[in-house]
């Protein structure tokens, strides 16, 4: 018969109510292990007692309830010898009727939850009443126009009635399904996930970022949920402090001046060398007179964080129009001759008798030119510009070809060459006539006479070159030209060696067409290495998360009609001229992060001397932008029609 008290704590050493796991034996076979599991799940029996030892020698002490001493009884040093494999405990009944307690609890809180508030509100869960639990409130302004068409369907994955796809909606993650929303509208430049739509290095710990980590619908009509607090950046920035006047890190030394601008315009040569040329200052009322501030050059009415200079025509053309007329590109030049190869019945046939020609019965032929081919001819042509017995055939046969045809040689000349821009643009407004009269004097040894002075630029002969004259700034040809000489090359050293050559020409600051790169920085391209003219004005789009206003500052320091030069008040409080930066070498790398400014950075303290506390504001996004390049779809546009 069986003990009556036979699990009691004192009888049974497995008695144990508050433990989560039972013996597996037990679980098992129904004859549980003497010393159970642990208490945190492994087996907590490996051997069968423990041996005493007395007198000099191990006994067994196994209790008689658990079968008395051990047939073997313990090894000399100690270890019990029936050993016992151990089990995998399992959980108890306990367990798991109290996790089921717990979940059913919830469930009937839930429910309550969802049905205590009703009300006769039309929704879209019901034509009379509404749920409060799931009513998650009003949309802002913004929103509310999408939530009429697809409704919450817009922005959330819609569940049906299915009980298992309400069931998955619990344990699926919804922020990553609003942010795929979200994005439908909203555009960036970078990854949507990504902290500030940036790229990061692959061994940089980056988190991945949500939309509603920042931003929470369902707020109200007027609710503002794209302002951030201070808070909330610094809960992921490294670096945390609060407030910009005594915990932000210090300002770059470059700041804001990391990137060279596409107008190379020496600030320091031009405000202490030319405008205090005397002949700049003969009537400070006239037009031509040197700048007076600042304003005279950049416009200040609506600019935020880049102020546009006024423009070329405005404050440029006075001192470098004539410059620029000045400039002709020379396509070609006759070339010394050692023989003529024109036949002389052939030149008369295309072009007619010329009573100055040169007798072609006469002994001795003189070259009407004793110069070289022009760089560019030399380099389209694949000759060497110096060697007569190279050239001479090629450059005569191009010259027939002109008296036939007018300037379709030339345009498969360069064609046939590799240029790759628009031939036809390199040549506008050239006058096949020209072209052909030109080189029918070429043809019998003769000067080419110019009827009349070119006095509104363009293409025209004179004596022994072909020559464009710009017209004025911005003159498309000389574009187009200088263009092609950034980008020419070849297939082999002396094609390379040559273009280096041409390109020198053009590109001159001091000779040729090359008056424009004085003015127009190059660049070259970082990926394909190639070079580029930098024609327009862009703007600083380097510190894409730092928003700057102009406009608001301009007003500040010019409350009562103080003049925006004052050194003390105006443009230069925040810009000093640096008088030994070397800016214009800076240009010469092509490089435009190689940069040295005309101005001495700005260091914090200068604008901490306002944005302090207690005085004016000095929060995060005042200055920083989290997103980079915010935009909308063309689904926004849609809804708004």
């Amino acid at each position: 018969m069986t003990e009556k008290n036979h699990s009691d704590f004192d009888q049974s050493a497995y008695e144990r109510p508050s433990n989560k796991y039972i013996c597996g034996r037990a679980a098992e076979w129904g004859v549980p292990c003497r010393a159970g599991p642990n208490f945190d799940g492994t087996c907590g029996c490996v051997a069968e007692c423990e041996p005493f030892f007395v007198n000099g020698r191990w006994e067994c002490r196994r209790p008689q309830v658990d079968g008395g001493p051990c047939k073997n009884g313990p090894s000399p040093e100690g270890i019990c010898g029936c050993t016992q494999s151990p089990c995998v405990p399992r959980r108890t009944m306990r367990w798991y009727r109290g996790r089921l307690s717990i979940i059913a609890a919830g469930i009937i809180v839930a429910l309550l939850a969802a049905f205590t508030h009703l009300s006769n509100e039309k929704n879209i869960f019901s034509d009379g009443f509404r749920i409060g639990a799931l009513d998650a409130g009003e949309l802002t302004d913004g929103h509310t126009g999408f939530f009429e068409t697809l409704e919450c369907k817009t922005c959330h994955t819609a569940h049906e009635s299915k009980l298992t796809t309400w069931l998955m909606a619990v344990i699926t993650d919804s922020d990553v399904a609003i942010t795929k929303a979200c994005v439908n509208c909203h555009l960036f430049e970078g990854e949507a996930t990504s902290p500030h739509n940036a790229v990061f290095p692959a061994d940089k710990n980056i988190i991945k970022t949500e939309c509603t980590i920042c931003h929470n619908e369902h707020k109200g009509v007027s609710a503002d949920i794209s302002s951030l607090s201070d808070e909330q950046c610094a809960s992921c920035h490294e670096k945390k402090f609060t407030n910009f006047s005594t915990g932000h890190s210090d300002f770059s030394e470059e700041f804001p001046y990391f990137r060279r601008t596409a107008i190379n315009f020496d600030h320091t040569t031009h405000l202490t060398k030319y405008f205090q040329d005397e002949r700049m200052k003969k009537d400070k009322r006239k037009p031509e007179d040197a700048p007076a501030e600042c304003i005279t050059c950049h416009q200040n009415e609506s600019e935020e964080r880049n102020i546009k200079p006024l423009g070329y025509e405005k404050i440029c053309a006075t001192c470098h129009t004539n410059q620029i007329l000045k400039r002709k590109l020379v396509f070609l030049r006759l070339p010394e001759f050692n023989e003529p190869d024109i036949d002389r019945e052939v030149a008369i046939e295309l072009c007619g008798p010329n009573e100055d020609a040169e007798d072609e019965n006469a002994e001795d032929y003189e070259s009407v030119s004793v110069d070289e081919m022009s760089v560019i001819t030399s380099y389209l042509m694949g000759l060497t510009p110096d060697d007569p017995e190279k050239y001479s055939k090629a450059f005569q046969n191009l010259m027939l070809g002109m008296m036939e045809d007018g300037i379709s040689p030339l345009i498969e000349m360069l064609e046939e060459n590799g240029v790759r821009l628009n031939a036809n643009q390199l040549l506008t407004g050239l006058n096949p006539e020209a072209a052909k009269r030109m080189a029918c004097a070429w043809a019998m040894n003769l000067e080419y006479e110019l009827p009349a002075s070119p006095a509104f630029g363009g293409w025209y002969g004179d004596l022994l070159e072909f020559i464009y004259q710009p017209n004025g700034h911005a003159d498309i040809v000389i574009k187009r030209w200088l263009d092609f000489a950034v980008i020419a090359g070849g297939d082999n050293e002396e094609m390379i060696e040559r273009a280096e050559v041409m390109r020198e020409y053009l590109l001159s600051k001091k000779d040729g067409p090359g008056a424009c790169v004085k003015c127009h920085a190059i660049t070259r391209d970082k990926k394909e290495g190639k070079l580029r003219i930098e024609w327009q004005y862009h703007q600083n789009e380097n510190s894409s998360y730092q928003s700057f206003s102009h406009q608001r500052h301009l007003r500040l320091v010019d409350p009562q009609g103080v003049k925006l030069s004052d050194p003390n008040q105006g443009c230069a409080k925040c810009h000093k001229l640096n008088a030994d930066a070397a800016y214009d070498s800076s240009f010469e790398d092509y490089n435009p992060m190689t940069y040295s400014s005309n101005f001495i950075s700005i260091e914090k303290k200068t604008c901490s001397q306002c944005h302090a506390k207690g005085r004016i504001r000095e929060d995060c996004q005042l200055c920083h932008n989290y997103h980079k390049g915010f935009d909308f779809t063309d689904r926004v546009t849609r809804n708004k029609n």
